[in-house]
């Protein structure tokens, strides 16, 4: 048996080592599955059990988000239930550093009897190998084995695998699954009404239709917060420094905004060179985040000036930036001349790294908590919609609302904040709207005023 083989046969885990390395990971014992985790059992037995595709599936997202935990805890769900205890796993940083690769793995497995049968095969960080999306291609195609993989945003960006892999896009926490973890509380019927509220919030014709649906859901809501203890203490740490899933079991807060620094500094570093390849321009992209963690107002030529940096450099740095998913970034609500002539801006993917670069310059302040909930809004939307119908208002005329979703047959705008009381940005904007939803941080109750609906943040962290 030549090395390569001694290693993959050591690949093999039985339930024991899948529960220890979720013990290592989650910590708690009453970590409660992600939501992600029942698509991710669903197209396993779909698979396993009826050969129904797809056969390769690829968590990406940002560093800490817990794509390693849901890799185990799919693991664990197939070996459990029977679906295939012929489960492989290999973490490619690992084997990279014994001076082999997915294509060896790969290679060697064709001529082992072990995989004549029907395997399960695991892949943490896959983008640890240059060639990794080639090698996976050419190991989809010579080996019948059902393949989960993990990695960074490079494994949106691939094409050799675009008809092969179905990709999970792992956001940070939820808020119901952070109270999971923190509280060891869930939502009584927490499906139904994750459903009725997105369908209320951005699926109604009118807001009386809103209003009759989001009435139906109030008392299990109510009831779901008069269970929290200060709940508005809990979904503040959330925003602040529990939305991403590493960071979730620690409570100093000091901690967490160095975690999250090295997080994004070893994303710059080791991610976004595995997504540009040769560009080096991307050298300034923490500079140019430190200046958008105070405004996200993309003024090509003003940060030009402060920076030092071109503005076609700035440019190309918000798009990198926004391919290693540290940044959401939006465009202006309009036609396509609008869109690309205007200026954008950028949001956190999570408010926590918005935070962890601001506390470098400023001390905590209200308007600062503003900006992290319009970066948590835009986390949750981002669930639902891209920049094809998710916008900001820029209009010349007139106020303008934070957001526009660009729905049928009129859009629906929304104003966030702290303690947003004033329908003015809504009923004074110059677009034709639906409804006008304000989601406001400091309030627990609902109000209606003409067609705009007030409704509390943490309603709209229920979605």
């Amino acid at each position: 048996m030549n090395k390569i083989e001694e290693i993959i046969i050591n690949s093999k885990v039985t339930l024991s080592d899948i529960q220890r390395n979720l013990d290592r990971l989650l910590k708690k014992e009453h970590f409660r599955p992600r939501a992600d985790l029942k698509f991710l059992q669903e197209i396993s037995k779909g698979f396993l059990t009826d050969w129904v595709h797809p056969r390769m599936l690829a968590l990406s997202g940002l560093r800490g988000t817990g794509k390693t935990t849901l890799l185990w805890q799919t693991a664990k769900y197939i070996y459990e239930n029977n679906l295939n205890n012929e489960i492989y796993f290999f973490n490619v940083e690992k084997i990279i550093k014994k001076g082999i690769d997915i294509f060896d793995i790969s290679e060697a497995m064709e001529k082992m009897p072990e995989f004549e049968k029907q395997t399960v095969l695991l892949f943490d960080e896959v983008h640890e190998d240059d060639g990794w999306s080639k090698s996976m291609k050419i190991l989809y195609d010579s080996n019948g084995a059902f393949i989960i993989c993990t990695g960074n945003s490079t494994l949106q960006h691939t094409t050799d695998l675009a008809t092969r892999m179905h990709i999970l896009h792992t956001f940070p926490l939820q808020f119901t699954e952070y109270v999971t973890i923190s509280k060891n509380k869930q939502l009584d019927n927490e499906i139904e009404i994750k459903k009725t509220l997105k369908s209320a919030l951005f699926f109604s014709k009118n807001i009386n239709e809103f209003k009759n649906k989001i009435t139906k859901i109030i008392p299990q809501i109510t009831e779901f917060y008069n269970s929290l203890e200060n709940s508005d203490e809990l979904i503040l740490k959330y925003i602040k420094i529990h939305n991403i899933t590493r960071f979730t079991t620690i409570e100093n807060q000091e901690i967490v905004m160095r975690g999250i620094e090295k997080l994004f500094k070893r994303v710059i570093a080791e991610d976004i060179p595995k997504i540009i390849r040769k560009n080096y321009r991307y050298k300034n992209s923490e500079k140019l985040l430190l200046r958008l963690a105070v405004s996200d107002e993309i003024n090509l030529q003003s940060l030009s000036q402060v920076l030092g940096i071109s503005a076609d450099e700035i440019n190309e740095n918000i798009d990198i930036l926004e391919d290693a998913e540290l940044l959401n970034v939006l465009l202006p609500f309009g036609g396509y001349d609008t869109k690309i002539n205007k200026n954008k801006k950028a949001f956190f993917m999570s408010p926590s790294v918005r935070l962890a670069l601001h506390s470098k310059m400023f001390e905590e302040n209200k308007q600062l908590y503003s900006k992290l909930y319009e970066d948590i809004v835009v986390m949750y939307l981002r669930r639902f919609y891209n920049n094809a119908m998710l916008s900001f208002s820029s209009q010349k005329k007139g106020k303008n609302p934070d957001f526009v979703i660009e729905t049928l047959p009129d859009p629906i705008l929304i104003e966030v904040g702290t303690n947003k009381k004033s329908i003015k940005q809504i009923t004074e904007s110059n677009i034709n709207y639906r409804y006008g939803i304000i989601i406001n941080a400091e309030t627990d109750d609902i109000k209606y005023e003409k067609n705009i609906v007030v409704i509390p943040l943490k309603w709209f962290l229920l979605l």
